[in-house]
């Protein structure tokens, strides 16, 4: 007999409701989507809303043909809109193929073009960029949630609707939403411009309304590095710029000052036409206005400008705005040029070429006569800078602040006795002959009608005009030419005094 098997077969568990004794197997990946998602398929349709404003953009808002910068050109916008296009045509077709260029586009958006936004300094544009960068962005990363979805939206809605309101104010000329614009992007300064005084130059303006908003300095020279001031009228596009120039001891006539205006203004424009030009209404002696049409960077606009001439200084006051908005603000603009206000702090000084204190009386150099100033402001040439002009000259001159003159020069002939009338005969050819110039008329002297004549006469002088007086006195041997003169514009305002120091002119021995 044999021993059992000390570890005997154990019958088999048939316990149905036993747990397995296999290892469980892992849950299978969770099936990832091959069709767009809600929100990707929506920035498909908001990157080919986004293409439409780019062109209307391009259709309707003049590109700037003098821009350096190659982001600002028509190519580097039609290029990435005709892009936008094509991706969202895929992902409005439920197409992911091209998921990762979009979020690539958008990506690169939100960096590079937000960064060169803010190296200008166009804290506005960089915001804009931001919006629809990350609204983008917010619908394109994976399976955007319904909050997600209506943030996204949000914030695209808000850069279109900023977008087309530009494009709309291009139309009509009227912005609302520019003076908030502006002034968030840090452009304006926080108050309405009032009363406005000139850094440069302590001149002043003044505004019509509280419409009217200050530049901020930065804002205005990076724009124009010859503003001194800036004005603007946001919500209609208008702007009054002031370049103030100061020429030290130097006459600034106002046409010569409109002439080299109207010359740069043609070099700017594409198109230039003069409307009127005429005295300034508040300054007719020294002032004129200038009203223009043109096309500067291909946007038509329309122009008043005052120009401000005398000695030592020059003012452009330039106010303009769009040829659709002109008309509604055209009174304003005129009311502020029309406003302008000289400094009253800088007083005039000696020109250089003088002795440095104005002069009452003269005593001739090379004879003994006397020149009797006919005012206050007059000043004594130096030798020097009187011989260098006119080798002839034993005496000049000036006053500096309305561009008036008054030499001397002093003949003799020593034996002779030279005839008045013959004297100023010579006299009358050689301003016909040398100077090329005219005589207007010739008449006695009042105070010495004996020994002297006086010639009035024109002509022009590289280019300007000029107009004199010439008090020739001739006695014995001693002959002498008293030649007032001025700018032809001015004369009319000189005359009288002109006529006055040559009455007074005293001969040697009178």
């Amino acid at each position: 007999m044999t021993n059992p098997d000390p570890t005997p077969e154990q019958p088999f568990n048939t316990n149905a409701y036993a747990p397995p004794t296999a290892p469980m197997q892992p849950a299978p990946p969770p099936v990832v989507p091959y069709e767009a998602t809600l929100g990707q398929r929506i920035a498909g349709a908001l990157l080919i809303a986004n293409a439409i404003i780019v062109g209307l953009e391009l259709a309707i808002i003049p590109a700037d043909p003098t821009s350096k910068n190659p982001f600002d050109s028509p190519g580097r916008s039609v290029l990435p809109a005709l892009i936008d296009v094509g991706i969202g045509i895929a992902l409005l077709s439920k197409s992911k193929s091209v998921l990762p260029w979009a979020i690539f586009r958008a990506a690169l958006g939100l960096v590079v073009f937000v960064a060169l936004r803010l190296v200008q300094g166009d804290m506005f544009l960089a915001v804009m960029q931001m919006a629809v960068s990350g609204s983008l962005l917010l619908l394109l990363i994976g399976d955007a949630s319904k909050p997600r979805i209506a943030v996204g939206s949000a914030l695209f809605g808000i850069y279109g609707l900023l977008s087309l309101v530009g494009i709309g104010a291009t139309v009509t000329g009227k912005n609302p939403l520019a003076s908030v614009i502006q002034s968030a992007s840090g452009q304006l300064e926080s108050e309405p411009a009032g009363v406005v005084t000139g850094e440069e130059s302590h001149y002043q303006l003044t505004t019509p309304s509280d419409k009217w908003r200050l530049r901020t300095r930065e804002s205005a020279k990076k724009d124009n590095p010859l503003a001194d001031r800036w004005l603007t009228r946001p919500d209609v596009d208008a702007h009054v710029i002031v370049i103030a120039e100061k020429v030290a001891g130097g006459m600034v006539m106002p046409d010569a000052l409109t002439d080299a205006v109207i010359d740069n203004a043609k070099k700017a424009s594409t198109q230039f036409a003069i409307i009127d030009r005429k005295p300034l209404r508040t300054r007719p002696d020294d002032g004129r206005m200038l009203h223009t049409q043109s096309t500067v960077n291909g946007l038509a606009i329309e122009s008043l400008v005052g120009v401000v001439g005398y000695y030592e200084h020059g003012f452009q006051i330039v106010a303009f705005a769009p040829r659709t908005s002109f008309a509604s603000v055209e009174a304003e603009l005129r009311s502020i040029v029309e406003s302008f206000k000289p400094p009253t702090d800088e007083k005039p000084g000696a020109p250089d070429d003088c002795e440095p204190n104005p002069v009452t009386r003269v005593d001739g150099a090379a004879q003994k006569y006397v020149l009797t100033p006919p005012g206050e402001g007059w000043f004594l040439r130096t030798a020097q800078a009187a011989k260098q002009d006119n080798e002839l000259a034993d005496r000049w001159i000036v006053r500096p602040d309305k561009g008036a003159h008054i030499l001397v020069i002093a003949e003799e002939a020593p034996g002779a006795v030279i005839d008045p009338d013959k004297y100023a005969d010579a006299i009358a050819d050689n301003i016909k002959t040398n100077l090329r110039g005219e005589v207007l008329s010739r008449s006695a002297s009042t105070s010495q009608p004996k020994t002297g004549r006086i010639l009035h006469a024109k002509a022009t002088v590289e280019g300007a005009q000029f107009e004199y007086l010439y008090g020739l006195f001739a006695e014995g041997p001693r002959a002498f030419q008293v030649i007032a003169f001025s700018h032809a514009e001015s004369f009319g305002k000189l005359e009288a005094d002109f006529q006055k120091a040559i009455e007074a002119f005293k001969m040697p021995g009178s």
